[in-house]
């Protein structure tokens, strides 16, 4: 019973660095790869926000959605100012 424990505290003591070096690079899985590839250019420091990075529609979405933005701004602008500024007749 004693040898268990020390097998289950063992095993969650382990850091994951130190199991995963016992694992050879031809097991690991062909994804692994892909996806630290993907957040490496992710993670590159070049003065971009995290979501400009992806691709031109990227960008494009951000400007869109900043101009929606603004417009519905403005149009709550004009709406507080015809609501409290009477009409002359």
């Amino acid at each position: 019973m004693m040898n268990l424990s020390r097998a289950v505290v063992r095993s969650f003591a382990t850091t994951a660095g130190r199991r995963s070096a016992a694992v050879p690079k031809e097991q690991i899985e062909k994804g692994y790869f892909e996806i630290r590839k993907v957040q490496e250019h992710f993670q590159k420091k070049d003065g971009k926000p995290v979501f400009l990075k992806g691709s031109v529609v990227d960008n494009v979405l951000y400007r869109v959605t900043v101009a929606l933005a603004l417009v519905g701004i403005g149009g709550m602008g004009k709406l507080f100012y015809d609501l409290s500024v009477p009409k002359k007749e």
